[in-house]
């Protein structure tokens, strides 16, 4: 049976199932299972307009003079030790505008307790003035070690999903504005990232800027909204 580990029907970042208007109040921070880990040189704040209609979303910002171990995160704890873990989120950068090649900033993270090893999702100019989003993660099976991988990242709302199996012989998939389970993007076969262990921790929000973003994108905020994290079945929009 595919365990659904969540569904966060929760105001916060205006989820789906949640039943309320753009109009509804918005909590002054994150409710369980989201906890604010507390922020380092950045602000994270919930407020109205979410990216699918729905009420609320998380704004993340990086602040000014801010140095490249910031972050503007919101933490998950539920998971447990997974042996496959597939995720998405909303995510709008458009408030930031055009980067240069050296912009980049990481967007999210699935991480275990026991190796501090995981995925990370990030964005990165790609030298014309736009965005693309990129995943890296351990795989032993590269002889870099790394599969890492991008597509641009257009205007407006997209959701991204990923689904990152933990262990030998699985395939990664990851995909963006795609709501075709048999056609990712972006794919792996073969994995073996072992090494993760498991999957016991996720992090929403911009962190880890480079130089490039903090000096140009202090105080804007990039959207997220709509988390939603299973073991095993396809999310879709």
């Amino acid at each position: 049976m595919n365990a659904k580990m969540k569904v966060l029907a929760l105001a916060l970042l205006g989820l789906a199932g949640y039943a309320g208007s753009a109009a509804a109040s918005c909590p002054s921070s994150p409710v369980p299972p989201w906890s604010v880990n507390a922020p380092f040189q950045g602000t994270t704040a919930i407020v109205p307009g979410g990216l699918d209609g729905s009420a609320c979303r998380l704004d993340s910002a990086i602040s000014a003079g801010a140095s490249g171990f910031a972050n503007a995160v919101v933490e998950d704890d539920t998971p447990t030790a997974e042996p496959r873990y597939r995720a998405q989120f909303m995510i709008n950068v458009d408030a930031l505008g055009a980067p240069t090649l050296l912009t980049s900033s990481y967007v999210f993270s699935a991480t275990s307790s026991v190796s501090g090893t995981g995925i990370n999702i990030g964005l990165f100019g790609d030298g014309s003035g736009g965005w693309r989003i990129s995943y890296n993660f351990p795989n032993a099976t590269d002889p870099s070690g790394i599969s890492s991988g991008s597509v641009p990242l257009t205007a407006g709302s997209k959701h991204v999903e990923f689904d990152l199996p933990v262990g030998t012989g699985g395939t990664f998939g990851f995909w963006v504005e795609n709501n075709v389970e048999a056609s990712p993007d972006l794919s792996v076969a073969n994995v073996n990232n072992s090494a993760i262990v498991g999957i016991d921790t996720a992090f929403l929000g911009l962190a880890a800027p480079s130089d490039s973003f903090i000096a140009t994108y202090a105080g804007t905020a990039a959207q997220f909204d709509r988390f939603d994290s299973r073991r095993s079945s396809f999310i879709g929009f």
